[in-house]
């Protein structure tokens, strides 16, 4: 027993104190070798240079970047950041192509720098009105039969940068169906990510929709001619945005509308609820928006969560009173090349659980609140879930020059077209308005193929075909300016 105790204590006080220093001393080499070989493996971003932003200063563009000046990149991420970045300044409006070089690769030091070429944007879009009153082209062409009474027409002006700080101011003077006016300003770079809006708007209606009836909205104008609906809005807006990605928004408005005596006495009594013939309310809102998709005109991948909480009414100026919250996810994966799989969830409730006005009731059909197949129809209520899904197959993305084109910001056209299919379903929880809208408080599904286009990163337009399970059917046609 003492022969084999002897020789163990004889390992550990002498053979392994040797083995520990050749551990130590190959490891030593080992790390100085892959130091040395990995000098090669980052480089330096000396410089960041800006070309064709004669309207946008460098420090908006900047602030988009997640690249900075005496940043450290891997040579294997370079490729793919460049990517990234050039579809981070897409994602502004402010350009209609975007491309980034590699300018003076010093080899020696590892250093280079990066030059971002730019094609902006048409900033000012003054423009006559000529637009539908109703919600899409489809209800307009069906369930109006086409008719010009439902038209809005006028002037407007758009100019998404009007000092070169993203700065964007809306003027708008409407006639026709929809008498509205409207003075809109917001300058996002305040300092320390903060910024400002402020925004006024007046509308006044003929026509009103005074009742929603076999999930459809009803419409009453009267043979005078008088006014049937007055609304007036101020507001307010502070936002901060941390970092690339968490935009907050907190916003203070005031609110006044108001209905001739007709609508409470002939039409609907709870338009207002209690037979008021106008409401006023003042109303805090606040929206976190947490996005991480790529490419957001039309996103390739990543996610978005974002969050609403509003408060209307505070006990003075009241006449309306509720708490509401509205929260959705977003999530895309790009499974191929060509091929990109979405889904989005999104749900809103009262928490006040009081009965609310029709006027303030609303629930799917509005907005891009539209379940795949019932674009013809409202689904109004207290409570609603939508999930929307899509399988998107890319078959076209071509940018080319054209010298023709007498504009300069759209020489290099730039065109994208994927097929489409859609998948949705969604509930609508209502406890008071369900008389003869038999689609409330029941699961609705809706699928159909679809074409989506996009041009300049600006224009894009939809042609859908869409089926649900009550046995509608019909075409689509969508379009939007993506500012």
């Amino acid at each position: 027993m003492s022969n084999i105790y002897y020789r163990y204590k004889s390992l550990t006080s002498k053979n392994v104190i040797t083995f520990l220093r050749v551990v130590f001393l190959l490891l030593t080499v080992t790390v100085a070798t892959q130091s040395l070989f990995a000098q090669g493996d980052f480089i330096i971003v000396n410089d960041i240079f800006f070309v064709g932003n004669k309207k946008t200063k460098d420090r908006v563009i900047e602030y988009e970047m997640a690249i900075e000046k005496g940043d450290t990149l891997t040579l294997d991420a370079l490729n793919a950041s460049i990517i990234l970045e050039e579809k981070r300044i897409l994602n502004t409006r402010l350009f209609t192509f975007v491309k980034i070089n590699i300018k003076n690769w010093d080899q020696n030091s590892d250093r280079l720098d990066l030059e971002v070429n730019l094609q902006e944007n048409w900033y000012i879009y003054p423009a006559p009105i000529f637009e539908l009153a109703d919600r899409s082209f489809n209800v307009w062409w069906k369930e109006q039969k086409r008719s010009l009474d439902r038209v809005n027409y006028g002037a407007r002006i758009d100019h998404l940068n009007l000092t070169g700080n993203k700065d964007r101011l809306k003027l708008k003077l409407q006639f026709g169906y929809t008498r509205k006016y409207e003075l809109k300003y917001s300058y996002p770079y305040l300092r320390g990510g903060w910024g400002l809006s402020t925004n006024i708007l007046y509308a006044e209606q003929k026509e009103i929709s005074y009742l929603t009836k076999g999930n459809k909205p009803s419409f009453q104008q009267l043979p005078d001619e008088r006014i049937l609906l007055r609304r007036f809005r101020a507001s307010t807006s502070l936002s901060k945005r941390i970092g690339l990605r968490f935009f907050q928004v907190f916003r203070f408005s005031y609110h006044q509308n108001g209905i001739d005596d007709y609508v409470v006495k002939n039409l609907n009594s709870e338009y207002f609820i209690n037979g008021n013939n106008n409401v006023r309310f003042f109303q805090l809102e606040y929206d976190a928006d947490y996005d991480r998709r790529i490419f957001t005109l039309y996103p390739e991948g990543g996610y978005r969560l974002k969050a609403n909480i509003k408060k209307d009414g505070f006990g003075f100026e009241g006449d309306y009173n509720n708490l509401s919250v509205v929260a959705s996810v977003e999530k895309y994966w790009k499974i191929w090349n060509t091929l990109i799989v979405e889904t989005r969830l999104r749900g809103k409730t009262n928490l006040t659980r009081d009965r609310i006005s029709f006027a303030n009731n609303t629930g799917l059909g509005y907005g891009g609140n539209i379940i795949t197949g019932y674009e013809l129809y409202v689904i109004d209520g207290t409570d609603y879930l939508i999930h929307k899904n899509a399988l998107k197959l890319s078959i076209l993305d071509i940018t080319r020059r054209w010298d023709r084109m007498m504009l300069r910001q759209y020489k290099k056209v730039s065109i994208k077209a994927w097929l489409r299919w859609n998948m949705d379903y969604g509930y609508v929880n209502e406890r008071h308005y369900t008389q003869d809208n038999p689609l409330n408080n029941q699961w609705l599904f809706g699928f159909g193929p679809a074409l989506d286009m996009l041009l300049y990163n600006t224009f894009s337009f939809q042609l859908e075909y869409s089926f649900n399970e009550i046995g509608d059917q019909a075409f689509f046609v969508k379009s939007r300016l993506n500012f």
